[in-house]
């Protein structure tokens, strides 16, 4: 249960790190699986909305999602950061897991 908090509080401190207001919302774009639980719970603890999307969606559709929602900013694995970073200009905020790097946090413009 360590790495699961930790990872959360990693979440939490990540989104006070981009200055994100609690009752922002924070677009979730990991898949099902042990990363999912400790971000969504992270995002909570934070006091931001987290917003869950299937990262199997186009990288526009993902963005049209989030400008629609009002996202703050996407928390995503790295393997889709990429097609995603093309749309912003700022680069990701990387969290440490116990595992190495699983993700990171990209700002909206």
């Amino acid at each position: 249960m360590s790495g699961y908090s930790d990872q959360a509080a990693a979440v939490a401190a990540a989104l006070g790190r981009l200055n994100v207001r609690p009752n922002e919302r924070v677009l979730i774009l990991l898949p099902d699986g042990p990363d999912f639980a400790p971000a969504f719970a992270g995002v909570i603890h934070y006091g931001a909305i987290p917003l869950t999307v299937n990262p199997l969606l186009p990288a526009r559709d993902i963005m049209t999602l989030a400008a629609a929602a009002g996202a703050r900013l996407i928390l995503a694995t790295l393997d889709t950061i990429d097609a995603l970073a093309e749309l912003d200009a700022k680069p990701p905020l990387l969290i440490n897991g116990p595992y190495g790097c699983w993700a990171a946090l990209l700002r909206l413009r």
